[in-house]
């Protein structure tokens, strides 16, 4: 018996109409939408700019409206927290102004914004990190939520190689905590061992990347032991995170995708594509295929699939467009070649 959930890949000039019809190509594997209470759309706010490295309020409309064709009155909530907001000092409050998000409210009926910044209900998710296992934070807000939908965008990442759906959850990590899933700080206890990183003011790092030029930064991070140790940790605890978070369904808006120096500081690609998959593994799975990756060149994806079974990258129920026509060889982040290396090695025994 075949128990792969589909997955849809569309090219076209509209946004809104690519996201859509990807939808329609999957509406059989949807039906947990009729009947979910509380829906959170959780999309990608992870800039204060460039503006093609957040969600477009356009990608959310065309959600929201594909969700009110099987759900006319179900509440839906559009919730995030930004820590590049965060590192910057402002709410993510700003970010859904400076976006135009507050415009969703006033559009749809029974749609609401929600940010997690000031969460004090929390859970804990084990992480690894240079200094010894620890845990970091999440918000019991996640469980509210019987459907989640994750939007992003298909970027090349400082840390993880790449960035697609499931890491977008770590958008429900508390924002202090954020810089953690990387493995470069110690735990959030008093005694907890500290890093470099730890001993930095909030932001330092963030603050540095907007004023210093890319590979300065880059040559600097290929310097630092630590960083070479903590790409073998991030995929891991990405893969913790995402047991606790896992969306229900994925959305990938590649209208506009982001190379290079990911997920803040890269190139805009124009691709004019769109992806989803209620496997979110399926979904990101083909989203590095789209930009010039194989999935099991992205840790957290190979250990989701391989380890964990919560999903399969296969692309045996593709419906669309044919994603070999669209993809194409996206420059990698500066760091790539020491980011590439998050296998661990086998111990002897």
């Amino acid at each position: 018996m075949n128990s792969l959930k589909k997955l849809a890949v569309i090219k076209g000039d509209n946004r809104k109409d690519n996201i859509k019809k990807c939808l329609e190509l999957i509406s059989d594997d949807l039906e947990k939408i009729k009947t979910a209470k509380n829906i959170l759309i959780k999309p990608n706010l992870v800039a204060i700019k460039p503006d093609f490295a957040n969600t477009h309020v356009e990608a959310i409309e065309a959600v929201i409206e594909f969700i009110r064709q099987l759900a006319p009155d179900t509440s839906i909530t559009v919730g995030e927290s930004s820590a590049s907001a965060f590192y910057r000092g402002m709410p993510t409050t700003k970010i859904f102004e400076d976006y135009d998000y507050y415009r969703l409210e006033k559009k749809y009926s029974n749609v609401t914004l929600t940010d997690f910044d000031n969460d004090t209900e929390v859970m804990d998710s084990p992480i690894h990190s240079v200094v010894g296992d620890t845990h970091l934070r999440i918000t019991k807000r996640a469980n509210d939520f019987d459907y989640k939908i994750s939007l992003a965008i298909p970027k090349t990442h400082n840390f993880a190689v790449a960035t697609f759906g499931i890491k977008n959850m770590a958008g429900l990590v508390l924002r202090q905590d954020m810089a953690m899933i990387h493995g470069m700080k110690g735990g959030v206890e008093v005694d907890a061992p500290k890093t470099l990183l730890d001993r930095l003011p909030p932001g330092t790092v963030s603050k540095a990347r907007r004023k210093l030029p890319n590979w300065l930064i880059n040559f600097l991070f290929r310097q630092y032991p630590t960083y070479r140790r903590s790409v073998k940790m991030i995929h891991r605890n990405i893969v913790e995170i995402a047991k606790r978070t896992w969306p229900d369904l994925v959305v990938l808006d590649g209208f506009v995708c982001m190379e290079g120096d990911g997920p803040v500081d890269g190139t805009a690609v124009d691709m004019k594509v769109a992806i989803a998959s209620s496997d979110p593994v399926m979904a990101d799975g083909a989203a590095a295929r789209l930009i010039g990756l194989q999935p099991e060149q992205v840790g957290y994806l190979y250990y989701l699939q391989n380890e964990e079974k919560m999903g399969q990258y296969t692309l045996d129920t593709l419906a669309g467009d044919d994603l070999n026509t669209l993809k194409r060889t996206f420059l990698r982040h500066g760091t790539y070649d020491i980011q590439s290396q998050w296998h661990e090695k086998k111990r002897c025994g």
